[in-house]
Protein backbone atom coordinates (compact mmCIF):
# COMPACT_ATOMS: atom_id res chain seq x y z
CA UNK A 1 0.00 0.00 0.00
CA UNK A 2 2.94 2.62 0.88
CA UNK A 3 4.22 1.95 -2.41
CA UNK A 4 0.82 2.19 -4.10
CA UNK A 5 0.99 5.79 -2.56
CA UNK A 6 3.91 6.90 -3.69
CA UNK A 7 3.19 6.27 -7.13
CA UNK A 8 -0.27 8.30 -6.83
CA UNK A 9 1.99 11.10 -5.01
CA UNK A 10 4.25 11.38 -7.99
CA UNK A 11 1.50 11.06 -10.68
CA UNK A 12 -0.11 14.21 -8.74
CA UNK A 13 -0.54 17.28 -10.19
CA UNK A 14 1.29 15.59 -13.35
CA UNK A 15 -2.41 15.89 -15.87
CA UNK A 16 -4.04 19.25 -15.53
CA UNK A 17 -4.47 20.94 -18.82
CA UNK A 18 -5.24 17.88 -20.44
CA UNK A 19 -8.53 17.63 -23.15
CA UNK A 20 -10.62 14.92 -22.89
CA UNK A 21 -12.89 13.83 -26.20
CA UNK A 22 -16.00 11.57 -25.23
CA UNK A 23 -17.52 9.99 -28.54
CA UNK A 24 -20.84 8.36 -27.36
CA UNK A 25 -21.71 8.23 -31.33
CA UNK A 26 -23.44 4.29 -31.99
CA UNK A 27 -24.53 2.81 -35.23
CA UNK A 28 -26.40 -0.25 -33.22
CA UNK A 29 -27.97 -0.64 -29.76
CA UNK A 30 -27.83 2.52 -28.19
CA UNK A 31 -27.86 2.60 -23.96
CA UNK A 32 -30.49 4.53 -22.45
CA UNK A 33 -27.23 5.63 -19.99
CA UNK A 34 -25.25 7.33 -22.16
CA UNK A 35 -26.20 10.73 -21.63
CA UNK A 36 -26.23 10.17 -17.71
CA UNK A 37 -22.45 8.83 -18.57
CA UNK A 38 -21.53 11.61 -20.37
CA UNK A 39 -22.90 13.99 -17.63
CA UNK A 40 -20.70 12.27 -15.55
CA UNK A 41 -17.75 12.26 -17.12
CA UNK A 42 -17.99 16.22 -17.50
CA UNK A 43 -18.37 16.59 -13.94
CA UNK A 44 -15.18 14.12 -13.38
CA UNK A 45 -13.56 16.49 -16.05
CA UNK A 46 -14.42 19.67 -14.79
CA UNK A 47 -12.86 18.56 -10.75
CA UNK A 48 -9.98 17.50 -12.25
CA UNK A 49 -9.31 20.57 -14.45
CA UNK A 50 -9.68 18.38 -17.82
CA UNK A 51 -10.99 20.18 -20.52
CA UNK A 52 -14.11 18.23 -21.85
CA UNK A 53 -16.30 17.91 -24.86
CA UNK A 54 -18.56 15.79 -25.55
CA UNK A 55 -19.67 14.44 -29.44
CA UNK A 56 -21.83 11.98 -31.65
CA UNK A 57 -20.32 12.47 -34.84
CA UNK A 58 -16.60 10.34 -35.20
CA UNK A 59 -14.84 12.82 -37.29
CA UNK A 60 -14.15 15.05 -34.34
CA UNK A 61 -11.77 12.55 -33.96
CA UNK A 62 -9.97 14.30 -36.71
CA UNK A 63 -10.69 17.83 -36.41
CA UNK A 64 -10.12 18.28 -32.45
CA UNK A 65 -7.28 18.37 -30.43
CA UNK A 66 -7.34 16.31 -27.27
CA UNK A 67 -5.02 14.12 -25.09
CA UNK A 68 -7.26 11.18 -24.59
CA UNK A 69 -10.13 10.10 -26.30
CA UNK A 70 -13.26 8.14 -24.54
CA UNK A 71 -15.45 5.67 -26.36
CA UNK A 72 -18.16 6.06 -24.06
CA UNK A 73 -20.48 2.64 -24.46
CA UNK A 74 -20.16 3.21 -28.42
CA UNK A 75 -21.45 0.57 -30.98
CA UNK A 76 -21.24 -0.99 -34.69
CA UNK A 77 -18.96 0.29 -37.26
CA UNK A 78 -18.87 3.99 -36.75
CA UNK A 79 -15.36 5.31 -38.12
CA UNK A 80 -14.90 5.72 -41.76
CA UNK A 81 -11.07 5.04 -42.98
CA UNK A 82 -9.94 8.07 -42.64
CA UNK A 83 -11.13 8.20 -38.84
CA UNK A 84 -9.58 4.29 -38.08
CA UNK A 85 -6.06 6.16 -39.55
CA UNK A 86 -6.05 8.79 -37.83
CA UNK A 87 -7.30 7.14 -34.25
CA UNK A 88 -4.05 4.22 -34.81
CA UNK A 89 -1.53 7.05 -35.38
CA UNK A 90 -3.05 9.11 -32.02
CA UNK A 91 -2.44 6.30 -29.86
CA UNK A 92 0.81 4.61 -31.29
CA UNK A 93 2.19 8.11 -30.81
CA UNK A 94 1.30 8.51 -27.51
CA UNK A 95 -2.19 9.30 -27.08
CA UNK A 96 -4.62 7.96 -24.53
CA UNK A 97 -7.88 5.68 -25.10
CA UNK A 98 -10.48 4.86 -22.61
CA UNK A 99 -13.43 2.42 -23.52
CA UNK A 100 -16.09 2.00 -21.47
CA UNK A 101 -18.77 -1.28 -21.95
CA UNK A 102 -19.90 -1.06 -25.22
CA UNK A 103 -16.98 0.34 -26.65
CA UNK A 104 -16.11 -3.71 -26.97
CA UNK A 105 -19.30 -3.65 -29.01
CA UNK A 106 -17.84 -1.30 -31.54
CA UNK A 107 -15.62 -1.55 -34.88
CA UNK A 108 -15.50 -5.42 -34.55
CA UNK A 109 -14.41 -6.11 -38.11
CA UNK A 110 -11.58 -3.65 -37.63
CA UNK A 111 -8.71 -6.16 -36.49
CA UNK A 112 -6.26 -3.28 -34.98
CA UNK A 113 -9.23 -1.82 -33.05
CA UNK A 114 -10.38 -5.29 -31.48
CA UNK A 115 -7.37 -7.22 -31.12
CA UNK A 116 -4.79 -4.26 -30.43
CA UNK A 117 -6.39 -1.21 -28.58
CA UNK A 118 -8.90 -3.30 -27.06
CA UNK A 119 -7.68 -7.10 -26.67
CA UNK A 120 -11.35 -8.22 -26.65
CA UNK A 121 -14.89 -7.95 -28.20
CA UNK A 122 -18.14 -8.33 -27.10
CA UNK A 123 -20.56 -11.69 -27.24
CA UNK A 124 -23.44 -11.42 -25.26
CA UNK A 125 -24.51 -11.01 -22.00
CA UNK A 126 -27.03 -12.47 -19.05
CA UNK A 127 -29.65 -10.12 -17.98
CA UNK A 128 -28.16 -6.99 -15.24
CA UNK A 129 -27.28 -8.37 -12.15
CA UNK A 130 -25.08 -8.18 -8.54
CA UNK A 131 -21.78 -9.53 -8.90
CA UNK A 132 -18.89 -9.29 -6.82
CA UNK A 133 -15.96 -7.50 -8.64
CA UNK A 134 -12.09 -9.49 -7.48
CA UNK A 135 -9.18 -6.25 -7.51
CA UNK A 136 -6.47 -8.14 -9.38
CA UNK A 137 -4.18 -4.81 -9.15
CA UNK A 138 -4.59 -2.63 -5.96
CA UNK A 139 -1.71 -0.20 -7.25
CA UNK A 140 -3.53 1.00 -10.84
CA UNK A 141 -5.02 4.62 -10.56
CA UNK A 142 -8.64 3.46 -11.32
CA UNK A 143 -8.46 0.90 -8.80
CA UNK A 144 -6.68 1.64 -5.30
CA UNK A 145 -9.60 2.81 -3.79
CA UNK A 146 -11.23 -0.26 -4.24
CA UNK A 147 -11.95 -2.55 -1.85
CA UNK A 148 -10.19 -6.01 -2.53
CA UNK A 149 -14.00 -7.63 -3.35
CA UNK A 150 -16.11 -4.89 -4.96
CA UNK A 151 -20.26 -5.78 -5.01
CA UNK A 152 -21.88 -3.76 -7.68
CA UNK A 153 -25.08 -4.29 -10.09
CA UNK A 154 -24.10 -4.02 -13.67
CA UNK A 155 -24.62 -5.65 -17.24
CA UNK A 156 -21.57 -7.88 -17.20
CA UNK A 157 -20.37 -9.05 -20.65
CA UNK A 158 -19.07 -12.30 -22.00
CA UNK A 159 -16.24 -11.46 -24.34
CA UNK A 160 -14.84 -13.41 -27.41
CA UNK A 161 -11.39 -14.25 -26.03
CA UNK A 162 -9.35 -13.58 -22.47
CA UNK A 163 -7.22 -10.50 -23.52
CA UNK A 164 -3.73 -11.61 -24.18
CA UNK A 165 -0.59 -8.67 -23.33
CA UNK A 166 -2.94 -6.73 -20.51
CA UNK A 167 -2.76 -5.68 -17.31
CA UNK A 168 -5.61 -7.56 -15.93
CA UNK A 169 -7.31 -5.15 -13.21
CA UNK A 170 -10.43 -6.32 -12.35
CA UNK A 171 -11.76 -9.83 -12.46
CA UNK A 172 -15.84 -11.18 -12.40
CA UNK A 173 -16.80 -14.92 -11.80
CA UNK A 174 -20.26 -16.24 -12.51
CA UNK A 175 -21.71 -19.30 -14.31
CA UNK A 176 -19.89 -18.38 -17.79
CA UNK A 177 -16.77 -18.42 -16.01
CA UNK A 178 -13.60 -16.43 -14.58
CA UNK A 179 -12.79 -13.39 -16.61
CA UNK A 180 -11.27 -9.99 -16.23
CA UNK A 181 -13.86 -6.96 -16.91
CA UNK A 182 -10.94 -4.23 -16.63
CA UNK A 183 -7.68 -3.80 -17.82
CA UNK A 184 -4.86 -1.95 -19.32
CA UNK A 185 -1.71 -2.13 -21.64
CA UNK A 186 0.40 0.49 -23.43
CA UNK A 187 -0.48 0.46 -27.24
CA UNK A 188 3.35 1.65 -28.42
CA UNK A 189 3.52 5.18 -27.08
CA UNK A 190 0.03 5.22 -26.21
CA UNK A 191 -1.89 3.61 -23.24
CA UNK A 192 -5.35 1.98 -23.56
CA UNK A 193 -7.88 1.34 -21.29
CA UNK A 194 -11.06 -1.14 -20.67
CA UNK A 195 -13.95 -1.11 -18.42
CA UNK A 196 -16.70 -3.40 -18.93
CA UNK A 197 -18.90 -1.40 -16.47
CA UNK A 198 -21.36 1.45 -17.23
CA UNK A 199 -24.62 -0.30 -18.86
CA UNK A 200 -26.86 1.22 -15.93
CA UNK A 201 -27.83 4.85 -15.15
CA UNK A 202 -27.31 3.89 -11.61
CA UNK A 203 -23.53 2.73 -12.58
CA UNK A 204 -22.74 6.55 -13.36
CA UNK A 205 -24.60 7.31 -9.56
CA UNK A 206 -22.05 5.13 -8.09
CA UNK A 207 -18.96 6.80 -6.53
CA UNK A 208 -16.37 3.89 -6.47
CA UNK A 209 -17.23 3.48 -10.34
CA UNK A 210 -16.85 7.33 -10.89
CA UNK A 211 -13.66 6.98 -9.02
CA UNK A 212 -12.98 4.15 -11.22
CA UNK A 213 -13.74 6.02 -14.71
CA UNK A 214 -11.38 8.42 -13.55
CA UNK A 215 -8.62 6.89 -12.30
CA UNK A 216 -8.86 5.00 -16.01
CA UNK A 217 -8.59 8.28 -17.90
CA UNK A 218 -5.91 9.64 -15.90
CA UNK A 219 -3.92 6.83 -16.24
CA UNK A 220 -4.54 7.34 -19.83
CA UNK A 221 -2.60 10.62 -19.94
CA UNK A 222 -0.12 10.77 -17.66
CA UNK A 223 3.28 10.20 -18.92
Amino acid sequence: MAKCLIILLLLAGCTTNKKILVLSETAGWRHDSIETGVEAVQKICNEEGWEFTATEDSSKLISEQYDCVVFLSTTGDILNDDEQAHLKNFVEHGGGFVGIHAAANTEEEWDWFADTLLGATFVRHDPVKPLVVEVVDECHLSTSHLPSEWQRVDEWYIYNRIPENVKVLLMIEDKDGRRPIAWCKAVKEGKTFYTGGGHTKAAWQEPLFLQHVQGGIEWSITP
